[in-house]
């Protein structure tokens, strides 16, 4: 219900809201808000609830409240400062919990190096001075620039606000930051060729950096957003929105703490050498996070090759590859072997080896990033025998803690599923007990695995869909004991499902937690049927 009095509708709750977002995605106050309580709506630039009774007055995004009670849009949440690594970074004025949204917002501007301008960049000729690791960089640098000078995206507040964002200074005195301002500085001499009268050459080469050092998907640039600083043990997560982008808490964030995200997508599962390679190739950085910084590296862990000597070819013998009874001793490149504390030769034969198996695996992972479009039938069974030597190959050679054997045998998980969920829409028969017991199988090593991590964001941020497959596969078999097992895997992820799924995801998932009981609930309901029959006959 409500009524229109001047300029502020009043509006009457129909049930109760917690402190951070309606079901409508609406921010609401820091008390709360009762069902038929009044409330004041607002029409600012974030759209904004307050259950106090008083008028409720903006100021260019400023709310002036009679009690200091107020409702707090969301850049009012947040505050810019310097952080521990000396650059700027995003810290929260409130405590934050999972789910919370942080920061909503649009972006400022969208300078896309790899849209459809791509389409030229195999004309772009790099230079030879470049490392080819940055050939695609200074191919999108080349098309930033080209962009910004042709769609003159150069009014004043744009510019102001893009080059408060972070970029590099020539006086860096870090190696990775050299190696991205000696690109930067080759693509805008590469442009001044094409671009003869154009002037104003060093916003243009601080454009690229920016792009290159903030910008998200698809070159989207934001005021704030892009002022997170990246942690491999984050606390916050990104949500698309349409063009715009959520900030959501991931972990419980206390006032004063430092707001972090993950810029690397699957590979924050992998080890550290990994992550740290990935992101001085891709974000110019060296990461120096507590996860990085520590010894232990569960992700990296391999069989002693002491304890477990290798056989032909560098490989495992089958009950040292697939640990079923975790008595494998494991060693990291920097941590010896709790069994016999001997520690991993890094000049060795089988380290090489492991890293190129490893090397093999990320381009395989980085030509399956975003390659869900439409493919042939023909080509997606030519993918999966692909996938599946993949697979094979770090099984045998990495083992089953290593992080290549894990998110490779995820993705081939998440195929399985797809696969068999078509064919049971198709045909409406249920899967074989053998693949269902291999798909369980599956689940249960990469569970381990993500929980060995021991970080900070829910394993249902990786593992949701394929835990939610498993259970649609187990209560599709229609026995009380697999149903109960899929409600079992469920309960693992009830608190992210809550938290970060949509109303309708949140629905399936509460339907196949109790799909059991609806079954017993059926079988009583036949049974005294059956027993109303016999005492009619009788």
């Amino acid at each position: 219900m409500f009524l229109l009095l001047g300029q502020v509708w009043l509006w009457y709750a129909t049930d109760d809201y917690n402190t951070t977002i309606s079901s409508n995605s609406i921010l609401v106050c820091c008390e709360g808000i009762k069902k038929n309580e009044a409330l004041h709506f607002c029409g600012w630039f974030h759209v904004a609830f307050c259950v106090e009774k008083w008028y409720l007055e903006w100021n260019q995004g400023q709310s002036n409240h009679h009690n200091d009670v107020l409702i707090q849009p969301y850049g009012n949440m947040t505050e810019v400062k310097q952080s521990d690594s000396g650059h700027l970074g995003l810290f929260a004025t409130k405590n934050f919990h999972p789910g919370n949204v942080i920061l909503q917002e649009s972006p400022i501007v969208v300078v896309n190096g790899k849209g459809e301008s791509s389409k030229m960049s195999a004309s772009i000729e790099v230079p030879s001075s470049i490392d080819s690791k940055f050939h695609g960089t200074f191919r999108s640098m080349v098309q930033v620039g080209l962009y910004w000078i042709d769609q003159q995206v150069q009014d004043e507040n744009t510019e102001k606000v893009l080059l408060s964002l972070y970029f590099p200074s020539s006086e860096s005195s870090s190696e990775h930051e050299k190696e991205v301002l000696k690109v930067a500085m080759e693509a805008s001499n590469f442009l001044k060729n094409q671009k003869k009268d154009f002037k104003n050459w060093d916003i243009v080469e601080k454009i690229m950096l920016i792009w290159a050092c903030n910008a998200f998907e698809k070159g989207r640039i934001y005021p704030e957003i892009s002022r997170v600083n990246h942690c491999c043990n984050p606390t916050a997560i990104i949500q698309p929105d349409g063009e715009a982008q959520r900030l959501v808490a991931a972990a419980d964030i206390a006032k004063g703490d430092e707001i972090v995200i993950s810029y690397l997508g699957l590979m924050l599962y992998a080890d550290t050498r990994t992550r740290k390679d990935r992101l001085a190739r891709t974000k110019f950085f060296e990461c120096q996070c507590d996860r990085c910084s520590c010894s232990d590296d569960p992700a990296g862990r391999i069989p002693c090759p002491s304890c477990h000597p290798r056989q032909s070819q560098q490989s495992l013998d089958e009950d040292t590859q697939y640990d079923d009874d975790q008595a494998v001793s494991y060693v990291t490149p920097n941590n010896p072997c709790s069994k016999c504390n001997s520690k991993l030769d890094t000049a060795s034969t089988l380290t090489k080896f492991m890293s190129t198996v490893t090397s093999k695996v990320v381009s395989y992972l980085d030509s399956q990033e975003g390659a869900k479009s439409s493919k042939s039938e023909d080509a997606d069974g030519q993918d999966d025998v692909v996938l599946e030597e993949h697979v094979s190959l770090a099984s045998t050679i990495m083992g089953d803690k290593h992080w290549t054997t894990n998110l490779l045998l995820l993705l081939h998980l998440d195929r399985r599923l797809s696969s068999m969920s078509s064919t049971m829409l198709t045909t409406q028969e249920v899967p074989e007990m053998e693949e269902v017991a291999e798909i369980i199988d599956s689940l249960q090593r990469v569970n381990r695995f993500v929980d060995s991590l021991e970080l900070r964001l829910h394993s249902g941020h990786i593992l949701g869909d394929v835990i939610i497959g498993t259970a649609r596969t187990l209560v599709s078999l229609g026995d009380e004991k697999s149903q109960k097992y899929g409600a079992e895997w469920l309960d693992k992820i009830t608190d992210y499902v809550s938290n970060f799924e949509n109303e309708g995801r949140q629905k399936v998932v509460s339907a196949l937690r109790v799909a059991w009981k609806k079954k017993n609930g059926r079988d009583d309901e036949t049974d005294g049927r059956k027993t109303a029959a016999k005492k009619l006959k009788s």
